[in-house]
């Protein structure tokens, strides 16, 4: 009978001491605070749409937005630099939305304004990677309504400067026409 009793006794210490060392793990978000903007998940913080950093504090748009010297470089005369300002602003369609005002540079070969020639982009950090896209879109402007524009591009940190590789579309010229499409690339120099 004391046999009995000093076999469950050691059991029921021993699951007691298990319970006991599993309860001691501890939570890797306990510690973690992911502010407002994002979610902890096995320590490190998910960012919501439009938010990066550790702590989910940094607005990503914020990065890209400001006035720059622009190069650019297009297929339509592939060695002629054209440089012109062009303003990224914050967007009222969310925290992930840019405007990107005068692309292509349209007020030097027509009559539009900078404004006219602005252009939606969402931006994102995609693995690591600050990232900008243009989905495909026409300009609000009648002056630029036959125009398409889609594009993508990236932030470096370091440099803080912008590339961009977009397309132009001029949809009132039969597609066989080589003014058709011009595919350029664009530098942002912040000012």
């Amino acid at each position: 009978m004391k046999n009995n009793f000093l076999k469950s006794f050691i059991i029921a210490i021993a699951t007691l001491g298990m319970f006991t060392i599993q309860s001691c793990d501890t939570d890797p978000c306990a510690d973690v605070d992911c502010g407002i903007n994002g979610t902890c998940f096995e320590g490190i913080c998910d960012c919501d749409a439009g938010y990066d950093g550790t702590d989910c504090n940094i607005v990503i748009r914020s990065l890209f937005t400001g006035i720059y010297d622009v190069q650019e470089f297009c297929d339509s005369n592939p060695t002629y630099e054209d440089n012109y300002i062009s303003t990224i602003s914050e967007s009222f369609d969310g925290i992930q939305y840019i405007t990107i005002d005068n692309i292509y540079n349209f007020p030097n070969i027509s009559s539009a304004t900078p404004e006219d020639a602005t252009v939606l982009a969402s931006v994102s950090n995609s693995g690591g990677e600050y990232t900008l896209l243009i989905e495909n879109q026409t300009f609000t402007s009648d002056i630029l309504a036959d125009f398409e524009v889609a594009g993508f591009g990236t932030y470096d940190p370091v440099t803080s400067i912008i590339t961009v590789n977009y397309s132009i579309t001029d949809t009132s010229l039969d597609p066989t026409d080589e003014s058709y499409i011009d595919n350029c690339e664009q530098n942002f120099y912040p000012q």
